[in-house]
Order: C-alpha cells, then sequence, then structure tokens
C-alpha cells in the first residue's frame, strides 16, 4: 500500500513538474513558431490545448492525409479535396499537403484527351499562397508557387518575384536556385540570368574545391558552367553583331475552325516555321473571358470553380509549317457545359513557349518574327505573337441549328 502511495506521489510530482515546464518554457515557443495561424489560440491556457501540443491534431491530420493518398492512386480525385481542406486546418506546415494539393489542383484535373480543367489553376495558386503564409520561414511552398507560374501557365514573369522570396533562404536547393536563372532568360531579362548563373558558378566551384573527390559536387559545377556558356552563347547568336533573329521570318499566320460534330472542333492552319519544336496554343473560352492567373482576385481559397465557364485550352504541334487537330469536347459536360450563347476561338504562337532550337531562330521574345496580319505586340509586354480570334456561338458548337 505504502508502495503504490508512493507511486502515485512520484507520478502527480511528475505531471505537475511537467506542466510547469510546459507552462513556463514549451508552449510560448510553440505558440510562436508552431501554432496553427489558421486556428484561435488566444486565451487558452496550455491544459486546455493538450492534445494539439501533444501532437493529437498532427496525429489525425496523417490519417486524413494517408486516406487522401488512395483516394489518389484510384483516381477519385473528387474526394481528395475536401481531406486536403481538412488536413491543412488541422496542421497547416504540413509541407507535403500544401505542394501534392497545389500540384494536384493544377494538373490532375483533366479531360478524356489529358487537357487540363485550367478553372482549377487559380485554386491551385490561392492555396499554395495560403501555405507560404502559413509557412513563410521555409523556401519550398515559394518555390512551388513561381514553379506552377513557370511550368504549367507559362508566365516567367510572374514566376521570378516567387523564386526571389525562395531564393533568399539558405538552405534552398541548388538545383531549384537554377530555375531562377532559367526564368530570367525566358521573361528576357538576360543581364540577371547572366549575373545568377556567375553567382551560381562561384558556389559550385567553391563547394568542388572543398570535396574534389565528390561526383555531386563535381556534376553540379559542370551543370552550371554548362548553362552559363551556353547562355552566353545563345545572346551572342541570338543578339550579337550579326544576330541569327535577323532578317525576321514572315510567318504568314493563318488558322480556320469548323464544328465537324457536336462539341468537336477541327483546328487547322499554317506557321512559317520549318523547324520542329513549334506549337500554337488553342483556347475556347466564354465571349469576352481572360483567364486571370492571380491568387489576389479570390478573397479566400475555394474548391469550387464557375460551374457556367467553359474553358478548354491545347496545344498543337506544327509539322512542315501546319498544324491539324480534331478537338472533341462531347465526352466531359462538367468542364464543357457550353451553358453561354457566344465563345471566342483564339489560335496562338508564343516565342516565349518555344523549344530553344525554334528561339535561337526567332529569339527569346519574338524578336525574330512578323505578320501582315496577326502580329500581336501589344498584349505581353516586351513580346511578339501572332493571334487570331475566331466568334462561335453555342447554337454552332452544338450543331443545333444545320
Amino acid at each position: 500500500m505504502k508502495n503504490k502511495t508512493s507511486l502515485r506521489i512520484a507520478l502527480l510530482a511528475l505531471l505537475l513538474g511537467q506542466a510547469a515546464i510546459q507552462d513556463r518554457f514549451v508552449f510560448p515557443s510553440w505558440r510562436k513558431d508552431l501554432a496553427p495561424k489558421t486556428a484561435n489560440v488566444v486565451g487558452l491556457s496550455p491544459e486546455q490545448i493538450l492534445f494539439a501540443f501533444a501532437g493529437f491534431r498532427e496525429f489525425m491530420a496523417g490519417v486524413l492525409w494517408v486516406r487522401a493518398d488512395s483516394f489518389f492512386h484510384t483516381g477519385n480525385y473528387d474526394a481528395i479535396l475536401p481531406v486536403l481542406r481538412i488536413v491543412t486546418w488541422l496542421d497547416p506546415h504540413q509541407l507535403e499537403v500544401y505542394t501534392t494539393g497545389g500540384w494536384h489542383l493544377a494538373y490532375n484535373f483533366t479531360d478524356e484527351s489529358q487537357r487540363s480543367d485550367r478553372r482549377y489553376i487559380q485554386p491551385a495558386l490561392k492555396f499554395l499562397e495560403e501555405g507560404v503564409r502559413n509557412n513563410s520561414n521555409v523556401w519550398d511552398l515559394k518555390f512551388e508557387l513561381g514553379w506552377t507560374y513557370f511550368h504549367k501557365i507559362q508566365d516567367p514573369v510572374s514566376a521570378i518575384p516567387w523564386m526571389e522570396e525562395a531564393s533568399k533562404h539558405p538552405d534552398m536547393l541548388e538545383a531549384r536556385r537554377r530555375v531562377l536563372a532559367h526564368a530570367y532568360a525566358k521573361a528576357g531579362r538576360f543581364q540577371d540570368a547572366v549575373n545568377l548563373w556567375v553567382e551560381l558558378l562561384e558556389r559550385a566551384e567553391d563547394r568542388y574545391k572543398k570535396d574534389p573527390d565528390s561526383f555531386d559536387a563535381r556534376s553540379n559545377r559542370d551543370v552550371v558552367r554548362n548553362n552559363l556558356e551556353g547562355l552566353l552563347m545563345r545572346i551572342v547568336r541570338r543578339y550579337g553583331k550579326y544576330p541569327e533573329t535577323l532578317p525576321p521570318i514572315v510567318l504568314d499566320f493563318e488558322a480556320t475552325a469548323k464544328v465537324v460534330r457536336p462539341k468537336t472542333i477541327l483546328v487547322e492552319g499554317t506557321l512559317g516555321i520549318l523547324t520542329i519544336g513549334a506549337r500554337v496554343d488553342v483556347i475556347l473560352r466564354n465571349k469576352g473571358f481572360q483567364m486571370k492567373y492571380d491568387p489576389s482576385q479570390m478573397e479566400s481559397f475555394s474548391f469550387e470553380v464557375d460551374k457556367d465557364l467553359t474553358y478548354m485550352q491545347d496545344s498543337l504541334a506544327v509539322r512542315d509549317g501546319k498544324f491539324r487537330r480534331e478537338i472533341d469536347m462531347s465526352k466531359d459536360p462538367r468542364m464543357y457545359g457550353f451553358k453561354a450563347q457566344e465563345y471566342e476561338l483564339e489560335i496562338s504562337f508564343n516565342p516565349r513557349a518555344a523549344s530553344i532550337n525554334v528561339q535561337d531562330r526567332i529569339g527569346w521574345s519574338g524578336e525574330g518574327i512578323t505578320d501582315p496580319k496577326y502580329l500581336d505586340d501589344k498584349t505581353i509586354p516586351g513580346v511578339r505573337r501572332v493571334v487570331k480570334v475566331i466568334p462561335i456561338t453555342r447554337d454552332e458548337i452544338l450543331q443545333l441549328r444545320q
């Protein structure tokens, strides 16, 4: 009996000591560095948040995330969305959830032909932006936001500020820093690109000198050096004394569209670039609508998209100066509801999205192209592109009137 009493007293003392340490030292640090920024813990005592402090919230978030992973592997993408929201409420410091969730929204909602539902890109950006706010002390999500602009949206200008913020973190992976240099070049900021490659080369050389037997250090140095030399060579070839981008190519761009079946449009045309690697973008959208990939346009994050908006984007390869494809939207009524009465079909060629071998002739921003009918040098600052917009009605798309 005496031993049991002594044990109880010892346990009570241990608990009281643990509570005192928690109240005096651990809880203030947890509240400052780890407390969820989306949860209201003002006025709560350490005892009242015992479960959260002990990892209960994080544990439940982990369980739900495992469940979301099973939804993903079975293709049940819609079921993942509410789980993403719950997990980030429970534990807003799970970087993997924000990273995977942003990628899932931007890339995985597709039609039968694997065209992305671009209505979900805006929520993807907002979701990642929320992740940045809740985890401003790390670089990962800032880079993911920049990468979404750079790769998915093909907008290096908007990618750069996020990648620059990520690069301010000393622990950012060197391979990720290189993407910022590529973004500078694609955005026409050549001096910034060169300066960054020089800085990266100096760091790579220092690392290699410290460990010359390291395969990783040697490979990193060689990759950075090759990128710097390649960039300098391309700048001279494209914009030097005898630029290969001149005289400009007359594209003689033309495009037509014909509804061949209900919700199926044949797009074909010509683009005077014979080199393999050129592609034209095709966008079908509600008349007058312009997609703005800006998270600030959303007051708060939401998975909901405008069900009245039809927005299709595809990319067509150019072969021997010609492009042609039937775009079938008949199998995906959730993406293509065709609820508006009037639409626009935009066919365009953007040099900044072209392959390197094509840009060697026309420049990063289209300095080496011209066109008598469809040249556009105003919509995207500093970029010369060609674009044609074809009006089309709902009745024509659905073939309601023959």
